[in-house]
């Protein structure tokens, strides 16, 4: 009896594992912008994206975070440390976080040609690290190049 629950409590957890969707990297390409957004497709649900207005030279990093965890910081700019491959960098990212919202947005911008940016598509991963937090964000698969080639200028 107790193996026949312990059964039907796994058989019970996969099938709800198995519905819920992962993120994934997707590449949307507009007449003016383009976006390598790491999400969970047709939903809210974006971990980070990367996005660019077409061939002007850099490349912005867009990162949604819980608005409770700049409950205590005034500054409107925030350091957060990006490392992708070899790659580590500090920059200080704009922070919109307005009063009675549930989420707050880091956005930063990166000209097309640095190093950071040079290092993504053969990294593994891109690393954020902001106040306590260390984001993983897993970027094999990811069309960094693509995007790349549509940020550069022309």
């Amino acid at each position: 009896m107790l193996r026949v629950l312990l059964v039907l409590a796994l058989l019970g957890w996969l099938t709800g594992h198995a519905g819920a969707q992962e993120r994934d990297w997707l590449l949307d390409v507009g007449s003016e912008e383009a976006y390598l957004i790491f999400g969970v497709p047709d939903t809210d649900d974006v971990g980070v994206s990367l996005w660019c207005p077409l061939n002007k030279g850099i490349v912005n990093l867009y990162l949604p975070r819980p608005a409770n965890e700049f409950k205590d910081i005034k500054a409107r700019d925030v350091p957060l440390k990006v490392i992708a491959g070899r790659e580590k960098v500090t920059f200080r990212g704009k922070l919109d976080a307005p009063p009675d919202t549930a989420m707050a947005v880091i956005e930063l911008e990166i000209p097309a040609t640095h190093p950071l940016i040079a290092a993504m598509p053969s990294a593994d991963r891109l690393t954020i690290q902001l106040g306590k937090h260390t984001l993983v964000f897993p970027i094999y698969g990811a069309d960094v190049s693509g995007l790349i080639k549509l940020c550069r200028k022309r």
